[in-house]
């Protein structure tokens, strides 16, 4: 697998300026999103496209050997109706997925969520991919919606051989209303639940790369002891590293 172009779909995001920023030295970026991106990088090849468009998404697939898709509802997102996650998130992945196996694409990189697998209540910390978990009530659109793009991310890897590898980033430091990390209060367990945007990009990048791994799902959280998703597994088998672990704040709990 050789892959020298890249589409970045929600290129106007918080997290995809992290990404590309890490990217386009790299690869030939095209970006697409409904408004355009920051202009930092106005000067790479920009495709305003609906992701809830089928048209749009495969047009702007053509020629590319890898996407890695952004789209989803992050801020302000707790008084959306149920219709809009499936449309943007559901579908949209949807049409990302079909246009990937239709245009040849050879890898989709997902950003899904920890939110796509609550641990079970009283469950042994930390959570590691695989585990058993279950769907809460509170953000449970967001949630289902990331859990059912992964599924099919993996319903077109079994289907047509679409490499595809999910990344699960936690709470992402800096993104809209998430606040910045702190020092918990009385905790006996692990409980960091954060991650900075830059190693993200990282993961990203680890993601594009491997020549090992065809399709699977792995935690990108901060590399502490306290974290409450493992991210062994990303280290082990992606190479992940991650740089940004707030050492200033006291680890809580050991694995």
């Amino acid at each position: 697998m050789q892959i020298k172009k890249i589409l970045v779909t929600g290129a106007a995001g918080y997290l995809a300026s992290f990404i590309i920023d890490r990217l386009h030295l790299k690869y030939k970026l095209t970006l697409i999103d409904l408004v355009k991106p920051p202009p930092d990088f106005e000067n790479l090849p920009f495709v305003k496209g609906d992701i809830t468009s089928y048209h749009d998404v495969e047009k702007a697939c053509v020629g590319q050997d890898a996407v890695v898709h952004l789209v989803a509802l992050v801020r302000q997102r707790f008084d959306k109706p149920l219709g809009l996650f499936a449309d943007i998130m559901v579908k949209g992945t949807w049409n990302v997925a079909e246009a990937c196996a239709k245009q040849g694409v050879q890898r989709l990189v997902n950003i899904s969520s920890i939110s796509a697998c609550n641990p079970l209540p009283d469950s042994k910390l930390p959570y590691c991919v695989g585990d058993p978990f279950q769907f809460k009530q509170g953000d449970l659109y967001y949630a289902l919606a990331k859990y059912l793009g992964e599924q099919i991310g993996n319903a077109y890897y079994q289907a047509h051989g679409l490499s595809t590898i999910h990344l699960r980033p936690g709470v992402i430091a800096g993104d809209g209303l998430n606040p910045g990390p702190e020092a918990p209060t009385g905790a006996d367990q692990p409980w960091f639940i954060y991650v900075d945007p830059r190693d993200i990009a990282q993961a990203v990048e680890l993601a594009i790369e491997t020549q090992d791994i065809d399709c699977g799902c792995f935690n990108i959280v901060s590399g502490r002891q306290d974290a409450s998703y493992d991210w062994i597994q990303s280290r082990q088998q992606l190479g992940y590293n991650p740089e940004h672990n707030w050492l200033e704040i006291p680890e809580s709990g050991t694995k």
